[in-house]
């Protein structure tokens, strides 16, 4: 009876994992940190359906895993379609498990799933000493673009390293990371963003 139940939560992953094949997305989606808009990079896993008794069953079996998700739904643009609902995991602690999980059963978005994974161990080593963003991490954001992209025009799986040296990749990385660090905060001014933020809570305390 045991295996039976765990064989059963295996053909529920494998499911899961289909599922997110065929009408899920695995990817990096853009923040803000500041006002003065670096960029801010959050691990996503987005399931769509119009079925909401499908979206149940995946919430379902994605609340045993994460631990935790949003849902949303939208009408859509004509009457004669039904609303989409939307399961919406985001965040490291969030993805890792989820992704880690599927990516066994994983097949047109395996790739997506390899680099959702690499960046988010590059970003746990680096926020262990709070560091910015680094040039890698900006090629899996824009790699992961281009496989969304260009999933259509391709007729193999390149490795995370192929798609990370294509040229495209490389240089919108660069760009961004020179514009990035443009805008960062120095000691001082962080210092002084720092002080204000205190006397205005010391104020709000008052009231």
């Amino acid at each position: 009876m045991v295996m039976y139940k765990d064989m059963t939560k295996d053909q529920e992953i494998i499911w899961l994992a289909g599922f997110i094949d065929a009408d899920g997305c695995i990817r990096l989606s853009k923040g803000w940190k500041n006002k003065k808009r670096v960029h801010s990079l959050i691990p996503q896993v987005s399931i769509h359906n119009i079925c909401l008794v499908t979206l149940n069953k995946v919430a379902e079996i994605v609340g045993r895993i994460s631990p935790g998700f949003d849902t949303s739904w939208r009408n859509r643009t004509s009457d004669k379609h039904a609303p989409m609902y939307n399961i919406n995991v985001m965040g490291i602690k969030r993805c890792t498990p989820l992704v880690k999980v599927i990516r066994p059963y994983l097949v047109t978005k395996a790739l997506e799933a390899d680099l959702l994974v690499r960046f988010m161990e590059l970003r746990q080593s680096a926020m262990s000493h709070n560091a910015h963003y680094g040039s890698e991490e900006f090629q899996i954001y824009f790699a992961l673009k281009e496989l969304k992209k260009s999933r259509h025009l391709r007729d193999f799986t390149p490795t995370i390293e192929e798609i990370l040296n294509q040229d495209k990749v490389r240089t919108s990385a660069k760009v961004l990371e020179r514009d990035e660090s443009s805008l960062r905060l120095s000691v001082e001014e962080q210092k002084e963003r720092a002080s204000k933020l205190v006397w205005y809570r010391k104020d709000r305390l008052k009231k």
